[in-house]
Parts: C-alpha cells; sequence; structure tokens
C-alpha cells in the first residue's frame, strides 16, 4: 500500500508531499453534488517531504490552510491511482489531526449568480452562471428563469427539486442531468463476488418481487410541467423527468416503457472490493459469480466510499444502482 497527499504550492510555502498519514475517507456520488475527503494525521510529528522536515501539531494550522489546494494518491507497489482533488475546508484542532476536502464544487457553488432569461436551455443557464468551467448538461429547455442575489449552490438545488437535474463535478468540468456514464469510455470494471469482493451486503430479487411507483414529469418549453404516476402504489418511489412531451396519454405510454426497465432480476445493496481495481460512480460493474453464476449482470455504480489507513488496509465500497437493461 502507498499513499501520496500533494498540496499545492502557495503564496506563504513551497508544494508539500505527505506519504504517511494515519487514514484517508472519500465519499463520491451523484446525488451528493459535492464529492468530500478526510485526511486523518499521525499522532507523532508530521514529516513534509521537502528536507524531511518535522513539523508539530502546533505548526500544522500554519501548513494547511482552507482552500489550499490538495491531490489525493493512493495504490499499491508503486502505482499510483488518483482518487481525489479538491480543497481544505477545514483544519481541526484535535489530536489526530483532522483535515476536510471538498472538490472543486467547493469553489463552484459560492460563486454569485443575478441572472435572468425569457427563456433558455440548461447549458446555456450553466455556462452563464460558471464561466470558465467545461458543461456537460443534458439538452432541454428550461423556460423563463430568473435568478437574483443568490449563489451557483442554490441555482443547483433548485435544478435538482424541481427537475430533478443532479449535477457534480468530474475533475473540473460540471455534469448536470447526466447520471450514468452511457456515453463514456470508460470500460466496466470486473468485481467476481467470490474473487476480488471482501464483502457484500448484496440482496437478489426475481422481477415479479420488486415493486417500483414511478412519478413521471415533463417540463414543456414555457417551463409548464406535465406528471403521471404508474407501476405499483406501495412500491418504492422513482421520479424521471421527460422533456417536451406535451400529450399526457405519451407521458404515460413512456413512463410504463421505464417501468419495464426496473422490473427485472438483479441485486440490490453494495459491494466492498480492494483498492484496485479503480471505479467510481457512473461506471458500471460486471458482477459475476461461481456459486451463482445465473445471478450475473452489469450494474450501474451509484456512489462510492474509499478507506485507506494504517491498519493496514485500503478498501473500495461501490453503491449499486439500476441494472443495465439493452
Amino acid at each position: 500500500m502507498i499513499c501520496k497527499i500533494t498540496f499545492a504550492a502557495t503564496a506563504n510555502r513551497s508544494e508539500l508531499i505527505l506519504r504517511n498519514i494515519n487514514a484517508v475517507h472519500i465519499e463520491s456520488g451523484w446525488k451528493r453534488l459535492t464529492d468530500t475527503a478526510e485526511i486523518t494525521l499521525p499522532r507523532k510529528a508530521i514529516y513534509l517531504e521537502q528536507g524531511k522536515k518535522s513539523v508539530s501539531f502546533y505548526e500544522v494550522k500554519e501548513y494547511f490552510k482552507k482552500g489550499d489546494a490538495v491531490t489525493i494518491e493512493l495504490g499499491y507497489n508503486g502505482v499510483y491511482v488518483k482518487e481525489f482533488e479538491g480543497y481544505i475546508t477545514h483544519v481541526s484542532a484535535d489530536i489526530p489531526i483532522k483535515i476536510k476536502l471538498e472538490d472543486e464544487m467547493y469553489q463552484l457553488k459560492k460563486l454569485p449568480v443575478n441572472i435572468s432569461f425569457q427563456t433558455t436551455s440548461l447549458e446555456n443557464l450553466l455556462k452563464k452562471i460558471i464561466p470558465g468551467y467545461e458543461v456537460d448538461a443534458l439538452e432541454v429547455e428550461l423556460g423563463s428563469l430568473r435568478f437574483a442575489k443568490t449563489t451557483v449552490a442554490k441555482v443547483l438545488e433548485y435544478l435538482k427539486d424541481e427537475y430533478s437535474l443532479y449535477s457534480y463535478m468530474d475533475g473540473k468540468k460540471l455534469v448536470c442531468g447526466k447520471i450514468y456514464a452511457d456515453d463514456s469510455d470508460a470500460e466496466a470494471v470486473d468485481l467476481h463476488l467470490e474473487k476480488n469482493v471482501v464483502n457484500n451486503d448484496l440482496n437478489y430479487k426475481d422481477k415479479e418481487d420488486v415493486l417500483i411507483r414511478i412519478n413521471a414529469v415533463s417540463t414543456l418549453k414555457n417551463g409548464d410541467k406535465i406528471e403521471v404516476t404508474v407501476g405499483d402504489e406501495t412500491g418504492e418511489e422513482r421520479q424521471l423527468s421527460y422533456y417536451g412531451i406535451e400529450i399526457e396519454a405519451e407521458l404515460t405510454k413512456l413512463a410504463n416503457e421505464d417501468l419495464k426497465k426496473y422490473k427485472v432480476d438483479g441485486f440490490t445493496g453494495s459491494v466492498k472490493a480492494f483498492g484496485i481495481p479503480f471505479f467510481k460512480h457512473g461506471m458500471k460493474a460486471n458482477l459475476t459469480s461461481d456459486l451463482y453464476p445465473d445471478r450475473n449482470g452489469l450494474y450501474y455504480i451509484e456512489e462510492t466510499i474509499v478507506d485507506f489507513n494504517d491498519t493496514p488496509s485500503y478498501r473500495r465500497k461501490g453503491q449499486l444502482g439500476d441494472k443495465v437493461t439493452t
């Protein structure tokens, strides 16, 4: 197991690199808006790579400041994987010292917004409020909008609550309305339940036992909405968003077609694997088993939790989303 945490150079100090830490904890997912990480430093003095300088607990706050850029790389046998890029949001005063981080959304969500449109697309709205950032947005029209004396965080929250358009950062790129990476070049990660999965809390359900209720909402070009509900009255609720469907019967037909995608045999729950192979939310996991080969299947990964510590242990937990259907 290897660890490399790089604190970018600031106006007050040069770049710092830490390789000896107690623990790293990272949480990432498309529902979260902001990915987070926490670094726990050793109780003994830490050592900075430049000149092997020893730094006491009392000096830590002089080296690590809110807003400092940080990159976390973890791995095995000399091969690193970039797990997280973000900024310091808090340095604890307790021992052991814990440094909390947020991803690039830390910079975006506090930007001021004061803007109005008679009609606009999602992509145009986002490009106007976060200039200089790349945007990957669903192609939808939002109608008339006005945001006065607010922030990017409030706008993204509005898009989630009103249109079920979730936002998250992919590096320096803002993704909105695109949950899974169907258009990604990333290959599915192979997770074998008896070989490279440490443990799991999976629950297998036959499609007859899957109860789903879909609330379907179509947003028209003028901002008006049409809503219908299909599926099992006592089922798990899912809200699906459609755009430009003006006839209720057509919306009902589309919602029933999408309902079939959820009514399939498959697993729910999570799997915990070793640190490698790498996977993150939005990717697909190819689950296979020697004991239950009839349950093999391809699933979306909804969120991940990474834990690296000096016990030693390096684990990656993935929460399964929907089963991939063709």
